[in-house]
């Protein structure tokens, strides 16, 4: 009994201490709030303005660039740093996919992609985020596109174009070109195309073939006629 009542009277201590803290912590911002005013909207850009994409990573990042700033942010702070973040997404969706690959080949179930995620450019490291939704799309595209037939290619690779173009405009950024031109590999030769091309090359072999035996045929024959001739 004794034990426990030391044990509570420890952990309400524990409670007035942390909530002392807490007080004290609201106190100093109250007073600087009441002496130098509320901070301006994006002041923190204004703080981190030489930092590399002002200081925020991951989810933070994209929700400033994606039009949803986090606090102490606006939103036309991000318009300098859109377009330099072109070359990151990119990296991004390929990376992806090329997991989903990788993952399809070594025979391993089907993954949640992480989020966020180290994307790693020939200028940088960063923690990268993108919204759940569009980064299973694109993983299970490249999970999918290993055994894909020809009608199941052309649904994945539209996937993958609608999904690129819809995050390079959650950004703002215009991209040339397609993803999928960029990252689904040329389709490998199916077994009916093996066929013909085995048909075509037996043809050959006996076309080859018949022409030795002509050429055999022709130097006997002339062979021949030149006994005749002598």
């Amino acid at each position: 009994m004794e034990k426990l009542l030391l044990l509570l009277v420890v952990a309400g201590c524990a409670a007035v201490v942390i909530i002392m803290i807490y007080l004290i912590s609201r106190v100093e911002k109250i007073e600087d709030i009441a002496i130098n005013g509320p901070p301006p909207k994006g002041s923190l850009a204004q703080v981190r303005e030489k930092e590399p994409w002002l200081g925020l990573q991951g989810v933070d990042l994209w929700d400033l660039l994606s039009g949803d700033p986090p606090p102490g942010y606006a939103k036309d702070d991000a318009q300098p740093w859109q377009p330099k973040y072109e070359h990151i997404l990119y990296k991004h969706i390929e990376t992806l996919f090329n997991r989903g690959m990788e993952d399809k080949k070594a025979a391993k179930l089907k993954e949640q992609p992480e989020s966020p995620m180290v994307i790693s450019t020939l200028r940088e490291t960063m923690n990268a985020f993108m919204p759940n939704q569009y980064a299973s799309v694109l993983y299970e595209s490249g999970y999918e596109i290993v055994a894909a037939d020809s009608e199941q290619r052309l649904a994945i690779i539209d996937a993958i174009d609608r999904t690129s173009e819809t995050l390079f405009n959650k950004i703002n950024v215009e991209h040339s070109g397609s993803m999928s031109a960029r990252l689904v590999p040329p389709a490998s030769v199916k077994p009916a195309d093996q066929e013909d091309l085995s048909e075509q090359m037996d043809n050959v072999d006996v076309d080859a073939e018949d022409g030795m035996n002509f050429d055999e045929q022709t130097a006997t024959l002339e062979k021949n006629l030149g006994r005749d001739l002598g």
